[in-house]
């Protein structure tokens, strides 16, 4: 239970953060929506985002924190706004301190080609959003780090596992 309210307080915050940087720029949720998934386009990403989903969150109606939040807060990074408070509150994931970077690979001796270690983790970290609602978001970002870092040395000696 006491995990259930950490992702409830989690989620809190980052609806009034989302809310809050939305209201800055003067964007409604729609007008969101679609720089998230500018965002996500120039990323290399495909999101179908919508202005109801924008809602839910900012409303509350989402119980876990949603894998398209780090286009959300891309978007708002691409947007910046000259304000001081914008920068009094930041994200409650923090996710601006692991920004993705523009298509760094990892050339493994197999000749295959890994993204960096931020954007592999950023990667895992999506894939284990929607698994098990009751594993706090933290653990989770964890998991999506040790296996990030630790991934592109077991492919390079795959042939250990076979």
């Amino acid at each position: 239970m006491i995990a259930e309210d950490r992702v409830i307080k989690k989620i809190d915050e980052l609806s009034h953060w989302i809310r809050w940087q939305r209201l800055l720029r003067g964007w409604s949720a729609k007008q969101l929506a679609n720089e998230a998934v500018k965002s996500a386009q120039k990323m290399g990403h495909e999101l179908h985002l919508r202005q109801q989903s924008i809602s839910f969150l900012e409303g509350r109606k989402i119980k876990s924190i949603p894998s398209w939040i780090e286009y959300v807060e891309q978007a708002f990074e691409d947007n910046k706004v000259d304000s001081k408070l914008a920068e009094k509150f930041e994200s409650p994931l923090n996710l601006k301190s692991e920004k993705i970077s523009e298509f760094q690979t990892k050339i493994c001796p197999n000749k295959l080609k890994l993204p960096d270690e931020i954007s592999l983790k950023k990667l895992l970290l999506a894939l284990l959003a929607p698994v098990e609602d009751n594993i706090p978001w933290e653990s989770k970002r964890n998991i999506a780090n040790i296996l990030a870092q630790r991934l592109p040395k077991g492919l390079e000696q795959i042939s250990l596992f076979q």
